[in-house]
């Protein structure tokens, strides 16, 4: 009961990455029953805060959405022990959140459009007229809403499982995530809605978010390659530093390679070559 009001407690301070987090080991360690306890305490202050005109119903949805998204994945990670299927999980419960709260909340645009401009110094600059070109639709808003939702939920669930593992199988998180395959149907699955997406302008960003579990599992892979190798870090720097500045061509280098990994499982032949 003691680590359950901790658990609480460092859920409610609302801290951005280290909440989630806290989330994510609950539901990885305890399970359905104590993770959505925790849950129920985390969602508590923002329906509050915007029941009564403190937060925006869009901010309480969107945070709302990422909290339910981290728990799902680690529910899906404690009970099925492969992460292809929590991150799938988690990127269709994030999807279908954040779609939810554009519903409710009568559109993400107008406020996304908003928060460029601000953060632009004004509508009439170059920099917002070009950042609100980008966002043209509200297919568009809402598919980039989502894939920052779904990347900073895997961020939080790497988190809580790393400081699991740190707890009881030290190690453990590496050797999952080298081992991460994702079924030949779902990243055949994955790819052609990332092709379709790419096709048309408004689907960009949710091309990008049907992508996410491939492009984790190749950077995964890539790890995987560079550990067996005895390469260094040197690679995976330079592999980060690109994801930066030529997202899309490393992107698709990386979905494409785990496709590949999904038909011809590269581990397996590379142990069976040595």
């Amino acid at each position: 009961m003691r680590s359950r009001v901790r658990a609480v407690i460092l859920t409610l301070v609302g801290i951005p990455l280290i909440s989630p987090a806290v989330l994510a080991l609950v539901g990885l360690r305890r399970g359905s029953s104590d993770g959505l306890f925790v849950l129920a305490w985390a969602v508590l202050p923002l329906v509050a805060a915007a029941g009564a005109g403190y937060m925006s119903p869009l901010m309480a949805g969107l945070a709302i959405t990422h909290f339910v998204g981290v728990l799902a994945g680690a529910l899906v990670l404690r009970a099925t022990r492969a992460w292809s299927w929590a991150l799938v999980a988690l990127t269709i419960v994030s999807a279908l959140g954040i779609l939810v709260t554009s519903q409710a909340a009568g559109g993400v645009l107008e406020t996304l459009t908003q928060a460029i401009n601000e953060a632009a110094g004004g509508a009439d600059t170059p920099e917002a007229q070009q950042l609100s070109q980008a966002f043209a639709s509200e297919v568009q808003a809402t598919g980039y809403l989502t894939w920052v939702s779904v990347i900073s939920a895997v961020l939080a669930l790497l988190l809580g499982r790393w400081w699991q593992s740190l707890l009881y199988n030290p190690g453990g998180l590496q050797q999952e995530m080298h081992a991460l395959r994702m079924p030949l149907p779902l990243a055949a699955a994955g790819m052609l809605l990332w092709v379709y997406c790419l096709v048309n302008e408004h689907f960009v960003f949710w091309g990008a978010v049907a992508a996410f579990p491939m492009m984790v599992a190749g950077i995964c892979l890539v790890h995987w390659l560079v550990a067996r190798k005895g390469w260094g870090r040197g690679p995976l720097i330079a592999m980060y530093i690109t994801l930066v500045i030529a997202a899309l061509p490393l992107a698709g280098f990386l979905c494409g390679l785990a496709l590949i990994d999904s038909w011809i499982d590269i581990r397996a032949r590379s142990s069976d070559n040595r």
